[in-house]
């Protein structure tokens, strides 16, 4: 019998889509849903017969999720795989040796989207699936707590795998204490926000020469939100009545989030999200209760001229781009 204390996810940047690499960095995961999947079917007859007579596998594949609670030894490496795009490094930054800042967009649209190699001990098996490329990430930024997550994933193939000895952990995870959201240039103390991001992959149906596996998915229009709770206001009404309820865009909405580890003084782990041209789609507030009035507001980012849409913003010790 085996239990999941102990278990070990794990993953590896590929050069090759499905050509599956060693793994270069931990994720710590809270637990994951990745599995293959056997299409098989019935074939089909006129024959007089008690039951199908034959049932044959057509189809391979690989999906599922994993949740994670972020910590600095792989924020970088999760960004990279999710939006896909360049990463731009800046060496010390503010002039203090050994804090580098990753500047990481999406994915031009009909560019290439870097695969992955994820790995899996369940500790009766280590597992390891090749061409593994990001469906969706969401973030949960709840006021006092650990920032958490959920990666969607598609893959090719599973086959049996091995860890990569030493990838541990010894950086505290990000929470939300010293977290902001600023919207349109004005700070809002949330009590909950929700960062997420769809690549939208697109799958293409089985060609004769990939047998069993589908060929690589590919990224389409993303979709990127922002959703955040907070007590009501008149500031909400302002942000209501200025973006909302006209055609009018916030310029950008950044959410800046921060691991208790510095790097070096007092220059902490850091990731900052910018999402640009927001349209605010959804501003309620309700009295439910006796206690305080919340209000829920929606955004989603824009691609509008040459402005990025997104930016992932990564603050660490790795000096050379992901």
């Amino acid at each position: 019998m085996a239990v999941g204390s102990g278990s070990s996810l794990q993953a590896g940047k590929e050069s090759t889509w499905g050509t599956a690499v060693a793994s270069t960095f931990p994720i710590n995961f809270t637990s994951e849903s990745i599995v293959l999947k056997a299409d098989k079917k019935a074939d089909e007859s006129l024959l007089a017969s008690k039951a199908a007579m034959a049932s044959d596998l057509m189809r391979l594949s690989v999906d599922g999720s994993f949740s994670f609670v972020l910590r600095p030894e792989f924020a970088g490496q999760l960004f990279k795989m999710a939006l896909g795009g360049t990463d731009i490094v800046s060496q010390n930054v503010g002039a203090v040796t050994g804090y580098h800042k990753h500047s990481i967009v999406l994915a031009d649209a009909n560019g290439a989207f870097p695969s992955y190699t994820f790995i899996v001990d369940r500790k009766v098996a280590v597992k390891k699936y090749a061409g593994g490329k990001v469906e969706s990430l969401s973030l949960e930024c709840k006021a006092g707590d650990y920032v958490k997550g959920t990666v969607n994933i598609k893959a090719k193939d599973e086959t049996s795998g091995s860890l990569t000895a030493g990838l541990n952990f010894s950086k505290k995870s990000f929470k939300t204490i010293g977290a902001t959201l600023v919207v349109g240039g004005v700070t809002h103390d949330v009590n909950n926000a929700i960062f997420t991001l769809a690549n939208n992959l697109q799958e293409s149906e089985q060609t004769y020469g990939l047998g069993l596996y589908n060929p690589e998915p590919l990224h389409s229009t993303r979709d990127i939100t922002i959703d955040f709770d907070i007590p009501y206001s008149t500031a909400i009404d302002t942000l209501k009545d200025t973006y909302l309820l006209t055609n009018d865009l916030a310029n950008t909405a950044v959410l800046t989030l921060l691991s208790p580890s510095m790097v070096t003084g007092t220059s902490p782990y850091k990731v900052v999200l910018t999402l640009n041209n927001v349209s605010v789609t959804d501003v309620s507030y309700n009295v439910s209760s006796t206690g305080v009035i919340s209000a829920k507001v929606s955004a989603k980012a824009l691609a509008i001229g040459s402005t990025e849409p997104l930016t992932a913003e990564i603050y660490d010790d790795t000096s050379a781009a992901y």
